[in-house]
């Protein structure tokens, strides 16, 4: 037994059968990154509607589908299917966060020669053309290192930070009220270390990109903290723990 599509060309009804089968288990191992507590429940419901709005002859969920079904359960998996608006782009400013962070590590350590070569014209144009060659060469050492030394502590913080911000990220987006005093008391304290480099002259060593990845950053974690403390935040992070804990996935 034929059936003929809207392209005219016939096909069986085995086709279609194979089609569809092949279609919902495609549909299923999307739905099986939803929490279990979820696919318990909804699954079935979700797979039907689905099916039922599948093309076809379709054999495989589109771009957009399988996009949109993992987006729904990364969101299930960081608690943000509830949550307001305010903290779900808080939340999405701190993942952001975290990839500037890694932009900044990324720039630093790219830049390290540029920083090193800085440093050193600072040094010559200080100590003057008339100073003592071994003295300077001396110096120069000593400051090669200091700088090595600088870059090492700016990545190791910078790993920290990243960290920082993907934890901060996962408890706000859970809804734990320290995770907001943490976010507020973490871009406070960069805040503050970043403008005392500034004052201190980092910004005369540093080459560019470094300054503009850490502007940036300074920046994300400034508009992510007004939203965590903007009105309709507010609830969010005031529900019981046991209204809590039932938002958070398995």
């Amino acid at each position: 037994m034929t059936d003929c599509p809207a392209n005219g060309e016939p096909f069986s009804v085995s086709d279609r059968a194979s089609s569809s089968a092949a279609l919902e288990r495609a549909y299923r191992r999307l739905v099986a990154c939803y929490p279990r507590s979820f696919r318990s429940e909804s699954t079935e419901e979700i797979i039907a509607v689905l099916l039922a709005t599948a093309r076809e002859g379709q054999r495989r969920p589109s771009v957009a589908e399988a996009a949109d079904l993992l987006r729904g359960a990364v969101r299930m998996r960081l608690g943000l299917s509830s949550c307001p608006r305010t903290v779900l782009h808080a939340v999405r400013l701190m993942y952001l966060g975290a990839l500037a962070e890694a932009a900044v590590l990324v720039t630093v350590l790219l830049s390290a020669g540029s920083i090193q070569s800085i440093t050193r014209a600072a040094v010559l144009r200080d100590v003057g053309p008339h100073a003592n060659p071994a003295a300077t060469q001396q110096l120069l050492a000593r400051v090669a290192s200091t700088v090595s030394v600088t870059i090492l502590i700016d990545a190791v913080v910078a790993l920290v930070a990243i960290a920082g911000w993907l934890l901060l990220a996962w408890a706000n987006g859970k809804g734990y009220a320290l995770a907001r005093v943490g976010a507020i008391i973490a871009c406070s304290l960069y805040t503050t270390l970043t403008l005392q480099g500034f004052t201190q002259g980092d910004a005369s060593y540093s080459p560019v990109p470094p300054l503009a990845a850490s502007s940036a950053v300074l920046a994300i974690g400034i508009a992510a903290v007004v939203l965590l403390l903007m009105k309709q935040s507010w609830p969010y992070y005031a529900r019981p723990a046991a209204a809590r804990q039932s938002s958070v996935t398995s």
